[in-house]
């Protein structure tokens, strides 16, 4: 058989160079599905690394606006630290939004966090004013 370049090649050559090139092609298929594949666990990774919020309730023992952190005690006496920012929302049960300045010490409370590092970062806080007032 003859090739493009006027070279004669015998039928084992040419197997030889389909066998070599089909190999390459399935090489090339391989890098291909596997390239494909660690992009797919990278995307999930990320999404993995994106904490889920909790929740925990109990009463406000400590709100701190100009710092931006409050202290929630729960109904078994442990106490929970949680960082927050100008995205918090804050909802009295009244069914009103509110302000984190509206939380009142004592107030009752289920709050929306997720963690960061070392910190519990509030997102979402539920609120019953304490009676009496503030």
């Amino acid at each position: 058989m003859i090739n493009v370049h006027g070279y004669l090649h015998s039928d084992q050559e040419e197997k030889a160079m389909k066998k070599a090139k089909s190999k390459v092609v399935a090489g090339l298929a391989i890098l291909l599905a596997a390239s494909m594949v660690s992009a797919a666990v990278a995307q999930e990774e990320k999404k993995a690394e994106k904490a889920k919020a909790q929740k925990v309730s109990g009463d406000i023992g400590l709100l701190d606006t100009e710092k931006n952190y409050m202290i929630v005690v729960t109904k078994e006496g442990k106490l929970m630290t949680l960082d927050f920012n100008q995205k918090t929302k804050a909802t009295e049960l009244k069914e009103k939004e509110a302000k984190l300045s509206d939380i009142g010490l004592g107030s009752s409370a289920v709050v929306e966090y997720t963690k960061k590092g070392d910190k519990n970062v509030l997102s979402k806080i539920e609120f019953t004013p304490a009676k009496g007032g503030d």
